[in-house]
């Protein structure tokens, strides 16, 4: 019961990291790559944070779903489980793709750089990566969505990890699968496979989470764990920081570019989940109401991004002008802040009308007779 209990209950301060992770994302999409703001990658940090988040969240569930195999069954389990993400992440994603494919046949909506058109299947299959890794054509405004396939592929495979091994053995599979995902890169780089979109070059990201997950949640050595995980996180955030500034391909980048930012972002994910969070001033920031809003919207944030620059706001302005006789002119700077503002309103208006509405369902697939929780939508992402 006392695991149940740490399954359900609400982590303020991943939320805030959530805002830190789609802030950052969208800071990479909406600014020239490479030079100002955008000299560190923060693109790929905000990806990686979310895939640490995914793989401790959605590895801390399947332990508690552990408790229930000897009563449910495998198979019982594994549905519940994939109707419970089902639930969160395929509404908006196919909303999406539907809008995307019919404004193509609607001569007044502004048209949009899309594969989806040449290519529905890799969107409607979640296997976006697989294009973006055959086409290599990160101008696709829908080319954000290949790290979404890649979390939907890793919760295909991962509760049959998680469920079906025996415990004693846990351990060593998830660090397994840290080592799987740095060699992963190694060999698919050497096959051609470069662009680090293909899930098994993710693994070490989600492992990382799921250690920490496997370690909190069996009350394994936490403290020594943490003191590990700072040196490491500090070695991380270097090599990190080196690559970042020697920006040239080699095997120090393929192998270990996403490794050492996981680590960091291993120490924000464990910091901010460990007993109340981070005490000081960055969890402060980490539990402010807007910030807490910003991570809780952030699926429609990182799913929209790139449509609202591109799409929506010349839509408006298109739409302005055509019948109210509004003519509206901005410069590249106040274009983008007007882009956030409307980027945040569809996100929030999303999640109250249509993505919650979805998540409250989550309650008919529960395997315990315990009353849904409203924490146990969040802690569930």
């Amino acid at each position: 019961m006392a695991h149940m209990q740490k399954q359900q209950e609400y982590i303020s301060q991943l939320d805030g990291l959530r805002a830190f992770a789609v802030a950052l994302v969208v800071l990479f999409h909406w600014f020239p790559e490479g030079e100002g703001i955008n000299v560190i990658a923060n693109g790929p940090v905000g990806v990686t944070l979310f895939f640490v988040l995914s793989g401790f969240l959605i590895t801390r569930i399947l332990l508690a779903n552990r408790n229930h195999l000897a009563t449910h069954g495998l198979g019982a389990t594994y549905k519940n489980f994939m109707f419970r993400r089902i639930l969160r992440i395929f509404p908006l994603y196919y909303l999406t793709l539907l809008v995307i494919w019919c404004i193509q046949y609607i001569d007044f909506i502004p048209q949009v750089p899309s594969r989806l058109y040449d290519y529905p299947l890799y969107y409607l299959l979640y296997i976006s990566n697989f294009l973006i890794e055959k086409l290599h054509d990160w101008s696709d405004v829908l080319s954000p969505f290949w790290s979404l396939a890649v979390e939907e592929q890793f919760y295909i495979i991962w509760p049959f990890v998680v469920l079906m091994v025996p415990q004693r053995f846990l351990k060593g599979t998830l660090i397994g699968t840290v080592v799987l995902g740095i060699a992963s890169r190694g060999i698919l780089g050497m096959m051609g496979y470069s662009d680090g979109v293909l899930m098994p070059t993710c693994l070490d990201a989600f492992g990382l989470g799921a250690i920490w997950a496997y370690v909190s949640y069996y009350d394994k050595s936490v403290e020594k764990f943490r003191k590990l995980l700072s040196i490491l996180a500090l070695i991380g955030l270097a090599v990190f920081l080196y690559i970042c500034f020697n920006n040239t391909d080699s095997w120090l980048k393929t192998l270990f570019f996403r490794t050492s930012i996981s680590l960091f972002c291993l120490y924000l994910v464990a910091g901010a989940s460990y007993k109340k969070g981070f005490p000081s001033i960055f969890g402060k920031i980490l539990d402010n109401g807007f910030m807490r809003h910003i991570g809780r919207i952030s699926y429609g944030l990182y799913v929209y991004h790139m449509l609202v620059p591109t799409l929506v706001v010349p839509f408006i302005i298109k739409f302005l002008h055509r019948f109210l006789h509004i003519t509206l002119t901005f410069s590249e700077n106040s274009l983008k802040m007007v882009s956030l503002v409307v980027l945040i309103l569809l996100a929030t208006v999303s999640w109250y009308l249509f993505e919650n509405p979805f998540i409250k369902l989550k309650k008919y697939f529960q395997l315990n007779r315990v009353k849904a929780t409203p924490t146990s939508t969040v802690i569930s992402e």
